[in-house]
Order: C-alpha cells, then sequence, then structure tokens
C-alpha cells in the first residue's frame, strides 16, 4: 500500500509540474503578444508598411540646351541604372556572380566601378549605367537572389552633335562626396548616382539645369509586383538655355579649323553674343556620361594638344601685330600720330641695339601702309613716343589684362581677376625681385608696341578688341546663354540684357581712321589679310605673326559691316599655334566663318521678301 501511495503522489506532482510549465509558456507567449503590440506596435506597423510600400525615386530630366534658332545641342534621355552596396555584394559570393552572369561584367569590374564614386561605406552605388531592358528584366526576375539590388530610371545626357560644342557644354560627372554632403539637408539635395556639371555651360547652369526630382509611393504585393499607386510627386525637368551660338557658324568654325592646333571665336560686336567659338583639339563630351574608360581617358590627357583646354577662354599668347590696332588707337587719341605720320622702314629700327622688321618697307610708311603691312618700324618708333603706361591704359580700356566676364566657370581663376598680361611700369616693378630686373626699359616698350614682350592676350580678348573697332569702341561682356525659359510652360526666366564692360576714350574720327587703315589690310596690294575679302561686304582685318618658342602662332583678328559708315556686324579672332603666318594659318578661318555667316543672311533676307 505504501508503494502505491508514493506512485500516485509522484504522478500528481509531475502534473502539477507540467500544468506549471504550460501556464508559464502561455504567459511568455501573452507578455510577448502585450509587448509586441503594446510597446513595439508603431515600429513593427511602420516595418510592414515599408515591406508593402515602396517609394520609387524619378529622376528629374537636367534642362535642354538648345541654339540660338532652337536647334537641339544638348538633351537628356532616360535610361535604366543599376545600384548595389558593395560591401554586401563582396560577402555575398551567390549574389555576385549572379549579378556579373547578367551585366556582363566580372565581379572585380563591378567592385571598381562601386568603389569609383561610393561616398560612404553601407550605401548603395552605381554599379552600371545605360542598362539594356533585357538585363533589368533578368534582375527583376531573380530579385530574391539579388538582395540590396536594385534598377532605377535615371536621366542620362546626351550631346547629339558630339565634340562639336565640348568646350562650350563642358561636361557632367557622377557627384562628389564634397558636393553630396553641401547640399545635404537643403531643399535640392544630392542623391547618390546624381550627374553633376563639372565644367562648362554644365557647370555654370547646374542649379538652372538640374531640375527637382519626384517620386512614387506604391504598395506591391509578396512577389514584390506593384498593385496600385499610393501618391505621386511629378518631377520637375531643368530649365531650358537657348544659346547665342548658331550652329551653322559653328560647324564651319570646327571643319575650318581641321587638324591645327588653335582656337576661333565669333562675337556679334553690337551685343557681346557669342556666335561661335572652338578649339582644336577637341573631345566628345558624351564620353564622360557613362563614365569615361581608362583607355579614352588616356587617349585624352596624354594628348600633348591637351583637348580638354578651353584655348579660346583660358589661353594667353603674345598677340603679335593683332595689338597694332591698339597702338594706333592709343597714338591718336595723344595725338602722338595721325594716318599721314610716315616713318621710313630699312628693315629694322636701332635704339642700343637693332630690333628687326619682318620685311623692309622702305620710306614714307604711313598708317594705312603700317597697318596693311604690318611694319614693325612704324609701330616701334610710335610705342617711344608713347610710353608703355599710356599703352595699357588704351589697351585695358579695349579689356586686355583682365577677365571678360564671359559665363563659364574658370576665366577668373585669379584672385585679382587678371587674364593674360597688359603690362605698365607699376607691373614689373611689383614682379620682379632684382633691382637690375624692375626698371622698366625703353627696349620694353619697343617690344610691347608690337605685341610681344610681356603683353599676353587669350583669343576672346582679341576678338573683343576687333569687335570693338568696328564699333566705335565699345567693348561689351560676352556671354553664350541668350535665355532661359521654363520648359513646361514656356516662361521666361530671364534674358540676358547686353552689357558694355567699357568704352575706349577716343573719338569716332580716331575710329574711323584705324577702320581705313584694317580695311587696307584685305585690299590693297601688299595688304596681308586678302584671304578674308568677302564681295559685297566692308571687311577689315589685321594679321600677326607672334614670337614663340618654336614656329611663330598665326593670328587673325577682323571685323565685317555692310558698308564704311555701319558698325560691324560680325567680330572673329583666331590663332593656330605656330602656324607661322596669320594671313596663311588664321586667316581662312576667319574668311570661312565670314563667308557662311553673310550666305546664311543673304538667304534669309531673300526668304523674308518672297
Amino acid at each position: 500500500m505504501l508503494f502505491l501511495s508514493d506512485d500516485r503522489n509522484t504522478r500528481i506532482l509531475r502534473a502539477h509540474i507540467c500544468a506549471l510549465i504550460i501556464v508559464l509558456l502561455f504567459g511568455t507567449i501573452i507578455v510577448r503578444l502585450w509587448f509586441l503590440q503594446m510597446v513595439k506596435g508603431d515600429n513593427l506597423l511602420k516595418a510592414a508598411e515599408a515591406n508593402r510600400v515602396k517609394v520609387v525615386h524619378i529622376r528629374a530630366p537636367r534642362g535642354s540646351i538648345l541654339d540660338n534658332r532652337g536647334r537641339v545641342i544638348a538633351t537628356s534621355t532616360p535610361r535604366f541604372t543599376v545600384m548595389a552596396i558593395p560591401s554586401e555584394l563582396k560577402e555575398n559570393k551567390k549574389a555576385m556572380d549572379l549579378l556579373s552572369s547578367i551585366l556582363e561584367m566580372t565581379p572585380e569590374e563591378i567592385l571598381f566601378e562601386a568603389h569609383k564614386t561610393q561616398i560612404r561605406e553601407g550605401l548603395p552605388t552605381c554599379i552600371a549605367m545605360d542598362v539594356s531592358l533585357d538585363k533589368v528584366a533578368r534582375i527583376g526576375e531573380r530579385r530574391m537572389d539579388l538582395p540590396n539590388v536594385s534598377v532605377e530610371l535615371t536621366q542620362v545626357r546626351n550631346y547629339p552633335d558630339g565634340r562639336l560644342y565640348a568646350h562650350i557644354m563642358g561636361s557632367i560627372g557622377e557627384v562628389s562626396k564634397e558636393t553630396y554632403e553641401k547640399f545635404a539637408g537643403t531643399d535640392k539635395p544630392y542623391r547618390l548616382g546624381d550627374y553633376v556639371g563639372k565644367a562648362g555651360l554644365e557647370s555654370q547652369y547646374e542649379d538652372l539645369l538640374r531640375g527637382s526630382d519626384g517620386g512614387k509611393r506604391v504598395e506591391v504585393n509578396a512577389a514584390g509586383r506593384v498593385v496600385r499607386t499610393l501618391g505621386e510627386k511629378k518631377s520637375v525637368p531643368g530649365a531650358t538655355l537657348t544659346l547665342t551660338v548658331d550652329r551653322d557658324l559653328q560647324k564651319t568654325a570646327v571643319k575650318a579649323l581641321g587638324g591645327q592646333v588653335g582656337s576661333v571665336v565669333a562675337l556679334n560686336p553690337k551685343t557681346g553674343a557669342v556666335l561661335a567659338m572652338a578649339n582644336s583639339p577637341s573631345y566628345d563630351p558624351n564620353l564622360f556620361v557613362k563614365r569615361i574608360n581608362s583607355k579614352d581617358w588616356n587617349a585624352i590627357i596624354n594628348n600633348k594638344h591637351h583637348p580638354l583646354q578651353n584655348r579660346a577662354v583660358n589661353n594667353v599668347y603674345p598677340p603679335g601685330s593683332t595689338f597694332k590696332p591698339v597702338m594706333c588707337i592709343a597714338g591718336l587719341k595723344n595725338n602722338l600720330c595721325a594716318a599721314a605720320t610716315t616713318v621710313a622702314c630699312p628693315g629694322f629700327f636701332k635704339y642700343g641695339r637693332r630690333f628687326g622688321c619682318w620685311s623692309t618697307h622702305g620710306g614714307g610708311v604711313d598708317m594705312n601702309r603700317a597697318i596693311a603691312e604690318s611694319c614693325d618700324v612704324w609701330f616701334y618708333k610710335l610705342g617711344l613716343k608713347l610710353g608703355i603706361d599710356r599703352i595699357a591704359a588704351t589697351g585695358r580700356e579695349f579689356g586686355l589684362g583682365k577677365a571678360t566676364g564671359i559665363d563659364l566657370p574658370g576665366e577668373n581663376r585669379y584672385k585679382d581677376k587678371h587674364v593674360g598680361t597688359m603690362p605698365t611700369s607699376k607691373w614689373k616693378r611689383d614682379r620682379f625681385k632684382k633691382a637690375e630686373n624692375r626698371r622698366w626699359n625703353p627696349g620694353d616698350t619697343i617690344n610691347c608696341s608690337i605685341g610681344q614682350g610681356f603683353v599676353e592676350t587669350s583669343p576672346l580678348q582679341m576678338a573683343l578688341v576687333a569687335a570693338a573697332c568696328g564699333t566705335g569702341g565699345k567693348v561689351y561682356r560676352p556671354y553664350l546663354v541668350d535665355e532661359i525659359r521654363n520648359p513646361e510652360t514656356g516662361k521666361l526666366i530671364k534674358r540676358t540684357i547686353p552689357k558694355m564692360n567699357s568704352k575706349v576714350s577716343a573719338s569716332k574720327a580716331h575710329f574711323d581712321t584705324l577702320k581705313r587703315a584694317m580695311r587696307r589690310t584685305v585690299v590693297s596690294g601688299r595688304g596681308t589679310g586678302k584671304v578674308a575679302d568677302v564681295p559685297g561686304v566692308y571687311v577689315c582685318a589685321k594679321t600677326g605673326s607672334a614670337e614663340t618658342r618654336g614656329a611663330a602662332h598665326g593670328w587673325f583678328i577682323c571685323f565685317a559691316a555692310p558698308d564704311e559708315n555701319s558698325d560691324a556686324d560680325i567680330a572673329v579672332a583666331c590663332i593656330i599655334e605656330h602656324g607661322k603666318h596669320g594671313g596663311e594659318a588664321a586667316g581662312p578661318v576667319c574668311k570661312a566663318i565670314l563667308d557662311t555667316y553673310y550666305e546664311r543672311n543673304k538667304k534669309t533676307e531673300t526668304e523674308t521678301e518672297e
């Protein structure tokens, strides 16, 4: 009986223990459910909502850029981009191998592309651009095997004419870490993978061109497919820029430069509007849109002629004899010369030592001959009469030695905003340390009087000199963007108003005297610029050969008007590096632009009459 009692007690104890365990388990479940609902309820609801609701980012199209007749120079087209987190791909070999197979890239190439633009560890970055629809579909089919890999619809820049406008357009590239962090928290932050202007107009007008991104909130099912759209914010395209540049003139300029190394600028002298600006060699800005590959990049940076340089704006050279029109105005306004002032040119000028002239012009060389035949001796003597400080004062009125103010980045790269050099006696004292080098000598003036020595100018500055000669001394700020409009409504946001930088303090009579002399360059028998003659058009010009290491640079500046009494319609300046003679190397480039300009205008007039 004792054994039966013990066995019964044991069973009761076990039943109590089981009951207690069951009570504890249910209690734990109840407490956990209470915790999840009452304490973590809001967070879990948000997490569930996040899994059910996705936000699809929609990048805004970058603003279009048009020429002065509305023809497209730059536009944006929608393309697919693949984003991923590099560290997670690296740890997930299966996902990496699958993605490599789909994108037809090696794992090393994927990681290389990702790390090139990754701003911060753990954030997604672009690993492939302009991905085909077939590859996008394959990624979608295998999305469960590709965690944290996403496909975004982005806007890819396109330049239909390739290198034609390269140095005007500039280039774009993926946003840098510095720019990304600078705009974080603003009303227009950048996202990973965004492209920004890096040079040219793309950089200068970045804020207007980039637009405002939009997005959609969509509900998805367990398979990740969109069930419905819950809300949408439309993206706002960037502004449309209409340029002053004419595509026909630009094509002519590029073709005329050909394989020569140099640049050319054509302006409207009455406003400063840039009609054409070309540099050679050039590059295709489309290469930078999809992350330029090493082969193309090396071809650019290893080119000894530096195709990335905007020679027209940022490079400076001795202007050579194209500086002589500035000298004429300086002499005329200071009453130190006249059209009839004559000198004898034996082929050199002796002042302590011999200063050579490129030819022997004989006796009776007046201003007309001095300009038309480019007699150095005439200007050597005028330079000594004027002195460097009066020469420099007139040069600066023409805009030499300082930034023009064109709407391109990089021109004002110095603190004092100088571009090139228009030297003075003080300039030399400040520049050199040794006492014997600080004194301004008459020989310095002689050299500067023919655009040599310390004088340096950019092709854009010389185009402004030509323009001022053709408009009675008006020097306008050059500009590329004529107007900016809202792309959706067409409403005008801003129109550029021509602004005069300076006015040369010389009379109309002085400029008329100079115009007649520059006209002789084109029409006289011994004129050095006969190549620029256009029938029925009053073309005035000045050639130049600027001495430098190796062969001289060839310069040509000109302006053209309907007749002798009218202000100029167009002004052009061209330099061919080491082209020797300006009339032979640079002159044909300017002539081609003048021909296109007046043929097109003649055609327009005929169409209007009809």
